[in-house]
């Protein structure tokens, strides 16, 4: 559970204590490894996600960067070990996730507080792709992920909480989290965020037959995008800039400094190189270097800090690994949403919101990304079984 804190607290200050409470998190398991049952799907699902890319150092010439991508990844290992040698009753597995909501609600205050103090700066410079400074190193795609994964904690604990003044907190702080998510506007966390409604807003009309409560939840979610988008300069200066450069890359004109277009550059760059390795990859250690390579021969004008992976998990496998490596990862990736999801309408919406990431991202080549989905998956899924009360 200490470790869990630890690993909270560095999500928003810092990258050597992710580290830390990440690894130290397997040392529950090294002293009762002969007690300890390791749930075997998810540990071969584990195997299959790393195997390509352990697999690739035979063909990858810089082994620093191919360490770099297998090193990232560990705490995939390190965190299944660690939390399965623990049993957290739901009186401790929620004691963690209101800490884990509060650390949330509290990165999310510094950051209305820098933008209380530029707001009309930071008002217009979302209009050229700049977002409000956030916790986890500015990186504000993952922030927003940890936001809606709190959000849903929330929601969750709502649900179980017997004490009206509680459920009153609750509510007040999962308000003020969707407000800032609508405030960052970042389009990872939105479309988690409205995706993981629609789910969750199914899964209670169709599978529970909660007609009423359905329609309710859905006019209360469509009014606060609407009015969300009506009062929210940021959010309305995102929507104009995401319109203004799809205008451009979808008629092919794929102008320098544009973020989407990168990201569109990335895919095309990915999804070249798979077609000429096909059957290894170029290797994780060699990807940035093909990267590279290819926009200088494809579009040499791109900049440099748009030279990045493929902003696409299943495509960041194929370039490392070919076509044996991607389906490996497929594998991998569906075993362990599959092993880790319950018939509960937030689990299912957790497991959706989950994957969105991997299609638009490299999720899992940064520190972040691998520790948020091994947090979700082992931490988070743990105690959503059956349907709340």
């Amino acid at each position: 559970m200490g470790m869990l804190v630890l690993l909270f607290t560095g999500l928003l200050l810092s990258r050597a204590l992710v580290s830390f409470a990440s690894v130290l998190m397997v040392v529950p398991f090294l002293f009762h490894y002969r007690q300890v049952r390791v749930d075997e799907k998810k540990l071969l699902a584990i195997f299959l996600l790393l195997l390509p890319v352990v697999l690739s150092v035979s063909w990858s010439d810089n082994k620093q960067l191919w360490w770099n991508s297998v090193s990232v990844k560990l705490p995939l290992v390190t965190m299944l070990l660690g939390i399965s040698a623990v049993s957290l009753s739901v009186k401790q597995w929620t004691q963690l996730v209101w800490l884990y909501c509060i650390a949330v609600v509290a990165g999310c205050g510094w950051s209305m507080l820098q933008y209380a103090s530029e707001t009309t700066a930071i008002n217009a410079a979302y209009l050229k792709a700049k977002t409000l400074p956030t916790p986890t190193d500015n990186d504000h795609i993952r922030f927003s992920w940890m936001v809606v994964v709190a959000i849903v904690f929330g929601w969750q604990s709502m649900l179980r909480e017997k004490k009206t003044g509680l459920k009153i907190l609750l509510m007040a702080l999962l308000s003020f989290l969707v407000i800032y998510l609508h405030i960052l506007a970042a389009k990872t966390g939105l479309v988690c965020f409205y995706t993981g409604c629609l789910v969750y807003l199914l899964h209670v009309m169709l599978i529970q037959k909660k007609w009423k409560t359905g329609v309710g939840l859905l006019v209360v979610a469509v009014t606060i995008g609407f009015t969300c988008y009506q009062t929210i300069p940021t959010l309305r200066n995102r929507m104009q800039y995401v319109i203004y450069d799809f205008s451009n890359y979808s008629q092919g004109n794929l102008l320098p400094g544009y973020t989407d277009a990168s990201r569109v550059l990335s895919i095309k760059a990915g999804y070249a190189i798979t077609k000429e390795n096909s059957l290894y990859g170029v290797g994780f250690g060699d990807m940035l270097g093909k990267v590279n390579q290819w926009h200088q021969a494809n579009h040499p004008g791109s900049l440099a800090y748009e030279r990045f992976l493929p902003a696409n998990e299943w495509l960041v496998y194929g370039t490392g690994s070919g076509l044996p490596g991607l389906l490996c990862f497929t594998a991998g990736f569906c075993l362990l949403l599959y092993s880790t999801t319950s018939k509960n309408a937030l689990s299912i919406a957790l497991t959706v919101l989950s994957v969105i990431p991997f299609l638009i991202d490299d999720t899992l080549e940064g520190q972040y990304g691998v520790v948020l989905l091994a947090f979700i998956a082992f931490f988070g899924q743990q105690k959503l079984t059956g349907t709340p009360a």
